[in-house]
């Protein structure tokens, strides 16, 4: 005996005809006969009189009914509860980040909607900027966080987590480190010590460069820690988000802003292109409550 008989028995019994249960159960009317005498062969009763112009229930057929209906009703409450747990395992959320999450106060929100939210299974990478876009497009993360420079609007959905600006990492004993802010035209003789090529702090820094028609004196590029150590041992100045600066806490350097730049916002994103996930998309909202967004 099968489900799909029992569906076919309890569709002869509350439909017209034959031809009106087979239509349906989406079949046809054959199929469906067969199935039923399938069904009485297994129990080894009749359960359809079938000697007059129409069939008819037979008494252990309606017996049989009363079963049916119980058995099928569980079966398909079984199956739902079964659909819904594999939907709850189902909800992965993979998550890409600059390692930016500390200096901007994000790093709790995520434990918290882990809290909140146990069915879903929550990886997050801190990678740099070329891994996190390459697993954004080919579907590696479901969504990363970023500076707003990496993203197109036309292809990503994107709102704002928290913002910075631009500034120059100076000696406090330099002769501008007084200054209130500073144009790049005020730094043209300083040797730089700048980001790597491949960040987008970086790239942002070689366009105001462009812009501002300054030719930059560039030592070298390193890694953030780097850059601030050879800042303090007087080998050149910088050109850093301010927040990322101020994490290291270097009493003997400042940071004075540039002017003028972008802001530096630091967003979340994901494919416009690609469905939300229903753990994406709970934390989209999720994150967009907590930052002061309105709810999409």
């Amino acid at each position: 005996m099968t489900f799909d008989q029992l569906e076919c028995f309890i569709a002869a019994v509350e439909q017209n005809t034959f031809f009106d249960a087979a239509e349906s159960v989406n079949m046809t009317q054959s199929a469906l006969s067969k199935q039923i005498m399938k069904l009485e062969r297994d129990l080894d009763l009749p359960l359809f009189d079938r000697s007059g112009r129409s069939a008819v229930l037979t008494e252990g057929g309606q017996l049989f009914y009363k079963e049916a209906i119980a058995l099928f009703a569980q079966y398909r409450q079984s199956m739902l509860r079964v659909q819904q747990y594999r939907e709850q395992t189902r909800q992965q959320l993979r998550i890409g980040t600059l390692p930016i999450l500390s200096q901007y106060g994000l790093t709790p929100l995520f434990g918290e909607f882990a809290r909140q939210h146990p069915q879903i299974i929550m990886t997050l990478d801190e990678v740099e900027e070329t891994e996190l876009m390459h697993g954004l497009d080919t579907g590696g993360y479901d969504l990363i966080i970023a500076r707003s420079s990496m993203f197109s609007p036309e292809k990503y959905h994107i709102f704002s987590l928290a913002e910075d600006r631009l500034a120059a990492i100076l000696p406090c004993s330099h002769p501008l480190a007084k200054k209130e802010s500073l144009s790049l035209r005020d730094l043209a003789e300083e040797h730089f010590i700048l980001m790597k090529p491949y960040t987008s702090i970086h790239q942002l820094c070689m366009k105001l460069f462009e812009k501002s028609d300054t030719r930059p004196n560039i030592l070298r590029t390193a890694r953030m820690e780097s850059i601030i150590g050879a800042i303090s041992a007087g080998e050149g100045v910088s050109l850093l988000p301010e927040k990322s600066f101020q994490i290291f806490s270097h009493e003997d350097l400042t940071a004075i802003p540039i002017q003028p730049a972008p802001p530096l916002s630091v967003v979340a994103a994901r494919k416009k292109a690609a469905p939300a996930s229903t753990g994406t998309a709970r934390f989209w909202n999720y994150m967009m409550i907590q930052t002061g967004v309105p709810k999409s």
